[in-house]
């Protein structure tokens, strides 16, 4: 069974937490080609990646993507998730990990950010 995990960096502000769990959450009901998905933390925030990978692997999982919802290409994208892809690699030999490029690299972002700064109002 395929998995993916929205990556995302966590905060201490809960109600910060609470809003990428959400969206996460509406995208897993309009997605049909993972059968888990989850969102995850880096740190300061619940579930982080490796509990959520070992529920994955509970559940059937046999291949795990992960989504770095980053907008920006700083170390947690270069650097700490690919480092922890390869620990999750040499602890879990017969599951497959695959890394998604960061949020910021999508194709759709330069379209999002137009479609936000034309809109007919502005919030003060």
């Amino acid at each position: 069974m395929r998995a993916i995990i929205f990556v995302a960096h966590g905060s201490k502000k809960e109600e910060s937490n609470q809003e990428f769990i959400q969206l996460v959450e509406e995208i897993s009901h309009k997605d049909n080609k993972y059968g888990l998905k989850k969102a995850a933390f880096l740190e300061l925030a619940s579930p982080d990646i490796k509990s959520v990978v070992t529920e994955f692997i509970i559940n059937g999982a046999r291949e795990i993507v992960l989504y770095p919802y980053f907008l920006n290409s700083g170390k947690h994208v270069t650097s700490d998730i690919p480092n922890l892809i390869e620990e999750l690699r040499e602890e879990h030999k017969n599951i497959m990990f695959k890394l998604l490029p960061h949020f910021g690299k999508s194709e759709k972002i330069e379209e999002i950010v137009l479609h936000d700064i034309n809109r007919p109002f502005v919030i003060n």
